[in-house]
C-alpha cells in the first residue's frame, strides 16, 4: 500500500496527523535498516470503538494493522490484525485528539514503542523480535486467507 490512501482519507487543514513528507522517509529507512533494527509503535485509538494500532516501519512507511482487541500478550496468544493502510514515519510519534468529523477521529495515545527485527517474511506470514516498553519477544503476523486483510497476531516465545 502507498501513501495515498493515508493522504486521500484526511484533510490536513482539520487534522493533527502528520502529513506525508517526500523522501524523508526513505533516509530514516536506510539509517534504521543498517543495524537491523527498525522502529515500531502501538497506539491506542479511542476511535468509535477502542482499538489499538500497531505500526511496523519498513520501507519508508510504517506499515499498519489494526488490532481490535489489543496486541497478545500471552504465548500463544492469538489476535485478530486488520492491516489497514500505510502511514507516514512521523505518525510513530503522534499522540493526540483528531476532531470529530475526520477519519478516525477520537483520541490517540502512544501505549508502546521500541525496536524490532524481522526474523522471517514473506507475503503471508511476518516473523519479529520486538523490544518495547511493553511488547517483548517473538511475534509473529500470519495472513489468515480469509480476507485480503485479515491477519493473526500471535506472541510465540
Amino acid at each position: 500500500m502507498s501513501l495515498e490512501k493515508y493522504q486521500q482519507k484526511r484533510d490536513f487543514s482539520r487534522t493533527p496527523e502528520p502529513a506525508v513528507e517526500k523522501k524523508r522517509g526513505e533516509e530514516k529507512e536506510e539509517e534504521q535498516a543498517c543495524n537491523n533494527q527498525r522502529r515500531f509503535v502501538v497506539q491506542e485509538h479511542q476511535a468509535r470503538r477502542l482499538h489499538w494500532d500497531l505500526r511496523l516501519e519498513k520501507d519508508g512507511v510504517l506499515k499498519s494493522w489494526a488490532l481490535p482487541k489489543g496486541p497478545p500478550l500471552r504465548l500463544k496468544e492469538k489476535r485478530l490484525a486488520v492491516q489497514v493502510e500505510d502511514h507516514p514515519l512521523d505518525y510513530i510519534f503522534f499522540a493526540g485528539v483528531i476532531p470529530q468529523g475526520n477519519y478516525g477521529a477520537g483520541t490517540v495515545k502512544i501505549w508502546d514503542k521500541g525496536l524490532y527485527q524481522i526474523l522471517e517474511e514473506d507475503d503471508k506470514k511476518w516473523k519479529l523480535l520486538m523490544k518495547g516498553e511493553r511488547l517483548e519477544g517473538a511475534y509473529v503476523l500470519i495472513k489468515t486467507g480469509k480476507n485480503d486483510n485479515h491477519w493473526l497476531m500471535l506472541r510465540y516465545m
